[in-house]
């Protein structure tokens, strides 16, 4: 350390003995530090106080207003809350929009298909089966019995509404309209092999 401290002083002898660095208690020796503190500290004072007074000018008095100020705090927070509330309501439609898109829309078109599929089986039952003109194409068989069973019960039921008709006259003419355009084809036009 003692060599250190000879090291300097060797330099500072060759460069003509200054170091460079000029002490606070010089620059106030000459009298022009003192004159800038001055003004310094006035300037600093006078912009606290013009601080001041535009914070008080563009500040309202809170007691004044309270009652005012307590309530758009009190609304904000609302409008806070309701935008958090709205904000996770967006999120979770998000999520399950992107569920939908990814899972369900797939499940939807599998099952469409599916059941695209099952409406033509159905037409052509009903075909076969309905059509009055149609050879019933089945051989015997669970579903034959069902459908001579069905055509049995539907003869029995008409026999019975032609006798409720004798036996209590005629039937109004809107009521045989409505009946007529409802009715299932007669069983009997098809022909069972």
């Amino acid at each position: 350390m003692a060599a250190a401290g000879v090291g300097a002083e060797e330099a500072a002898g060759r460069s003509g003995g200054d170091s460079g660095n000029v002490s606070q208690s010089h620059s106030n020796a000459s009298g022009l530090g003192g004159q800038e503190d001055e003004e310094g500290d006035a300037l600093d004072a006078s912009l606290s106080a013009t601080a001041a007074a535009y914070s008080a000018y563009l500040l309202v008095e809170r007691s004044a207003f309270s009652e005012q100020v307590e309530s758009l705090e009190k609304s904000l927070e609302e409008l806070l809350t309701r935008v958090d509330e709205f904000v996770g309501m967006l999120d979770m439609i998000r999520s399950d929009s992107s569920q939908v898109v990814n899972e369900s829309i797939p499940e939807i078109y599998t099952k469409a298909t599916e059941m695209r599929q099952i409406y033509r089986r159905i037409d052509k039952l009903e075909v076969r089966v309905w059509h009055p003109l149609a050879v019933f194409p089945f051989s015997e068989g669970p579903l034959r019995a069902f459908v001579k069973m069905i055509a049995n019960h539907v003869a029995g039921m008409e026999e019975r509404v032609v006798k409720a008709e004798s036996d209590l006259g005629a039937f109004p003419s809107t009521f045989k309209k409505i009946l007529h355009t409802i009715s299932i084809p007669s069983f009997r036009n098809v022909s069972m092999l």
